[in-house]
């Protein structure tokens, strides 16, 4: 029987890698980082910058191996858009996963400034432009009803 998937929905510096970390365990779920995605490609030597198609693809190829096998899986990225998570929410579906969205809605000073404390290097440990996280902030497309079995709401 399939297990479920945990579609992580928030703009960077809201704490979606942190809640992943802490919470795999206590969900017996894997967490697949689209961050550490680009970091292989980057240890490979592929650019990652501009490779958001081939990231998602990944992400989700591997969501779907672990959904095959019974698992349950917790997909880290921020997904603020329903075009950028459909795939993953179709192909669960289709799988017969339980699909959850949990959903970072905390103010943006709160996002800005953990983003703008991140100490840099890889992915996930890089700041993103001030002006991106504002800008995917503003225009974040909350789940639905019509989208997710059910939906977590975390709030500073």
């Amino acid at each position: 029987m399939p297990g479920a998937v945990y579609v992580l929905i928030g703009v960077q510096g809201s704490g979606k890698s942190t809640w992943a970390r802490a919470n795999a365990e206590r969900l017996g779920a894997t967490v697949v980082s689209s961050d550490e995605i680009r970091n292989e490609l980057e240890a490979a030597g592929i650019p990652a910058e501009g490779e958001g198609d081939r990231v998602f693809a990944i992400l989700e190829a591997r969501v779907a191996q672990i959904v095959a096998h019974g698992g349950s899986a917790i997909a880290d990225a921020t997904h603020v858009f329903r075009a950028w998570r459909s795939n993953l929410v179709t192909q669960s579906r289709r799988q017969g996963a339980r699909l959850v969205a949990v959903w970072f809605n905390l103010p943006l000073g709160v996002c800005l400034a953990r983003n703008a404390a991140r100490p840099g290097g890889d992915w996930g440990c890089r700041p993103a432009p001030a002006t991106v996280v504002a800008d995917l902030w503003r225009r974040l497309e909350p789940p639905r009803a019509d989208e997710f079995d059910e939906i977590v709401k975390i709030s500073a």
